[in-house]
């Protein structure tokens, strides 16, 4: 889903509107993503760059997950409130790996104005 929404942000054609309305959600991360990787200097290759470029976009995507979950549900967030702790994880389809990324770093904050 991430490289078909860095797709859409590179200018590929639409797809289905219904395959529209995931890459929606998943855009955001990918532009910032991509603003954020071109700002560093580097020597690396395109294809290191665009590697880069689909992490940090997966990553920003789970913690933005996490944000909207706490945002927009109030079940999670009275539960978060009393104890529960929301971490995003990545899974790598390839190797079966999955690495915790952690808890969203403004999650005190989030549930503060909400």
């Amino acid at each position: 889903v991430v490289n078909a929404a860095l797709q859409q942000v590179l200018g590929a054609k639409l797809p289905s509107k219904s395959m529209r309305h995931v890459l929606d959600q998943v855009v955001p991360s990918c532009m910032k993503a991509m603003r954020d990787v071109g700002r560093q200097s580097t020597t690396e290759t395109v294809a290191g760059r665009r590697l880069r470029v689909e992490q940090m976009a997966t990553e920003l995507n789970a913690l933005y997950t996490i944000k909207q979950l706490l945002t927009f549900s109030p079940i999670i967030r009275e539960a978060a409130r009393n104890g529960l702790e929301l971490h995003a994880a990545i899974l790598d389809s390839s190797t079966g790996r999955v690495d915790i990324i952690g808890q969203h770093p403004l999650t005190a904050d989030i549930l503060e104005h909400h």
